[in-house]
């Protein structure tokens, strides 16, 4: 039994109040019992955590989604009894990641669970329920040498791989609505983590710390670069003399909350806390915000426990949470270019994907890319083309089509694919030619640039769109955008 369950035991949470991870379970008990779906609910593990969440009176209804007949063989290994209806035949992950949303948006689900399914299969069909800007998962722990053991929610340790800034503000508002939430926080305390509580340029998490604190932050007090011992320990900050002035006095040393600047170091600090709760000194519990439903994406690693009190949060959150409250609603936005076909099909395409995501107009900040009879590369902030660069083409020998006719870079690289060198040659001096110009509309568009969206042809060369990504990848996500059939040709 951990520290904070000790604290618990022998009482329920009055007026549903979380005071420690393990609460979760007897306030989602006390609510309305949930259904749940299972994309991917043939593995024999998940089926019996959720009848544990049924004995719990947490869930009423299971759905399952994907291979019928392992479905059915998991169902009898554990001995439970799955109605027919219950039971969403699927021949792939890809038709299962598309049944499951296809129920979250006919209202009759109230969790997802994730199971026996590709998690980047199953993201990328959650885009159409997306209702936040950013989805990322918020984790609730309480561990014993942290804070006195009590509850604390980091962020994001499983979903969010580019942390530009815009990416960093949605993470904090997604935890700060959890904490508000959840635990009944009204002013989170948030921490913005680094290894130093110095801006050093060297050091770029310091600086995005130092970003975020001076951002307008309406539901919380936000305060970085922090240590993580500045962040959680009163005794650190004295020892080093931390100056506690405005936000810094209320964050340093008792944060509610910890913003890791990367997957990479939240991961490290999720899995370190693990090992704390596998030797009972802390308990687990995580949900993912983003989509019109609670998400949970549960780890091979985590315990029983660990599973059922992110289906119990899960339960509180839809319960108690606007899921969709920092979406605005979709928008167009006036275009502001001049009359060239090239630019006009720029702002299309960054119209268009902003548009998918419901992103409002004055947060459009890409990074496009469009090959159309011509090479031209655009930087949109805030809903405005701020510079682009064009990029020559005519020197190189297998796109030069002449007459107007567009180039074609399916033959481009089919002749790669056959081993033409000069046909590689010219793949690679124009993949270089337009990191160089997307470089230079990174730095125009700004450090919260949210993509890099590639264009017209270029997504019909998936040689290419490799070569990018494999450029940029590591700065911010590089996405095609395919226009409809012959609207360029």
């Amino acid at each position: 039994m951990t520290v904070a369950q000790e604290k618990g035991a022998g009482r329920g949470p009055e007026n549903g109040r979380i005071e420690a991870v393990s609460d979760l379970v007897l306030v989602a008990g006390g609510l309305k019992p949930r259904t749940v779906i299972i994309p991917g609910g043939d593995r024999e593990d998940d089926l019996r955590l959720v009848e544990s969440a049924r004995d719990h009176g947490i869930v009423d209804r299971c759905i399952l989604v994907g291979d019928g007949k392992a479905i059915r063989h998991a169902a009898s290994a554990v001995g439970i009894s799955v109605p027919d209806d219950d039971i969403v035949a699927a021949s792939s992950h890809e038709e299962t990641a598309q049944r499951t949303v296809e129920h979250v948006l006919q209202g009759t689900v109230d969790v997802i669970l994730k199971g026996n399914i590709s998690t980047p299969v199953l993201n990328r069909a959650m885009v159409r329920i997306a209702v936040r800007e950013t989805m990322s998962l918020v984790t609730m722990f309480d561990a014993a040498p942290i804070c006195a053991g009590r509850p604390m929610l980091m962020t994001d340790p499983g979903v969010t791989t580019v942390c530009s800034f815009t990416r960093m503000v949605g993470l904090v508002e997604n935890a700060v609505d959890v904490a508000r939430s959840i635990l009944g926080l009204k002013r989170p305390r948030v921490a913005i983590l680094s290894a130093n509580e110095k801006v050093i340029e060297s050091l770029p998490s310091t600086r995005m710390g130092q970003q975020l604190s001076e951002y307008d932050w309406q539901d919380a007090v936000v305060y970085g670069p922090l240590s993580f011992d500045l962040a959680v320990s009163r005794e650190s900050v004295r020892l080093k003399g931390v100056p506690l002035k405005g936000a810094a006095r209320e964050v340093c040393g008792q944060a509610d909350i910890l913003v890791c600047p990367c997957l990479d170091s939240a991961n490290v600090l999720y899995k370190v806390i693990g090992e704390m709760v596998k030797y009972g000194l802390g308990t687990f519990a995580g949900v993912t915000v983003g989509v019109s439903v609670p998400y949970v994406i549960l780890s091979r690693g985590d315990n029983v426990e660990t599973k059922l009190q992110s289906i119990a949060l899960s339960s509180i959150a839809r319960e108690r949470m606007d899921m969709g409250r920092h979406r605005a609603p979709p928008a167009r936005p006036p275009s502001p270019l001049p009359e060239d076909a090239l630019l006009t099909a720029v702002w299309s395409a960054a119209v268009a994907t902003a548009e998918k995501t419901s992103l409002p107009a004055q947060h459009i900040n890409y990074v496009v890319a469009h090959l159309e009879n011509g090479m031209t590369v655009a930087a949109i902030r805030g809903g405005h083309v701020v510079d682009t660069e064009r990029v020559s083409l005519s020197d190189i020998a297998h796109l030069s089509g002449g007459q107007g006719r567009p180039p074609h870079l399916a033959e481009l690289d089919k002749l790669v694919a056959a081993g033409d060198k000069a046909a590689g040659m010219d793949m690679e001096t124009l993949a270089n030619r337009i990191a160089k110009a997307i470089g230079a509309m990174f730095v125009m568009a700004g450090p919260d640039a949210q993509a890099v969206l590639l264009s017209g042809e270029l997504p019909h060369s998936e040689r290419l769109v490799r070569m990018l990504r494999s450029r940029f990848a590591h700065l911010l996500p590089v996405s095609t955008v395919k226009q409809p059939s012959g609207k360029h040709s």
